[in-house]
């Protein structure tokens, strides 16, 4: 595996790492914030399984995505990429 494509996957995951410690932080299980998501808009349905995924980094992230999950948690955008 090429150093980019290690670098990419190890974003993911610790995206999807991040993501999941900010929603146990809300105390919401992954079909709270998929529900939450979907109150938003219509324009697309985000089931529990979507969540896990991004959360197990199997998966790549839409911008739209990512800013939906961002307001479903009430928190800034920038929150969902503090890389520790």
């Amino acid at each position: 595996m090429s150093t980019e494509l290690k670098k990419i996957e190890l974003y993911k995951n610790l995206f999807g790492k991040n993501l999941k410690i900010i929603r146990e932080s809300k105390q919401m299980t992954q079909l709270d914030l998929a529900t939450a998501m979907n109150n938003l808009t219509s324009d697309s349905f985000i089931e529990k399984s979507t969540i896990s995924r991004i959360e197990n980094s199997r998966t790549n992230v839409t911008l739209s995505t990512i800013i939906k999950l961002s307001l479903a948690l009430e928190i800034d955008i920038k929150e969902l990429f503090v890389i520790e």
